[in-house]
């Protein structure tokens, strides 16, 4: 049951983003993703993703509250829309920024594995 398989790869995303764990995130990506930040900036491929997140990874002045709002199976892809909030504190503590969006990802099933092959941002009002 592909959806099963979706879910799973999904928790493992978004477990992985939660810890901050580098090695598990760039595990769920294909050789080919493309990232589109909410500033229009896109990455391309899989290394440009993961040092991207290397950079974000080893900041510890942001938290990111995530709500998965949608998630869509037709044959070998997988849609997923995820709501979340990016609140950002200075050395204090303070909130300098809180901001919403969403994020969504596309999978296709890679040689029996739901891997992440486009990740896009958009900001919300």
């Amino acid at each position: 049951m592909p959806e099963a398989g979706l879910d799973e790869a999904l928790e493992e995303h978004l477990s992985a983003l939660q810890r901050k764990d580098l090695d598990a995130y760039a595990a769920t990506l294909s050789d080919e993703v493309v990232l589109i930040l909410p500033d229009g900036t896109v990455l391309d491929g899989k290394p440009a993703v993961v040092e991207l997140h290397r950079e974000m990874f080893a900041d510890d002045s942001w938290t990111q509250e995530r709500t998965v709002r949608r998630v869509i199976v037709a044959g070998g892809t997988g849609w997923v829309l995820i709501e979340y909030r990016f609140v950002v504190v200075d050395t204090e503590g303070q909130v300098v920024s809180d901001r919403r969006a969403y994020f969504t990802l596309t999978y296709a099933l890679v040689e029996g594995r739901w891997l992440v092959i486009a990740d896009q941002n958009t900001r919300l009002p």
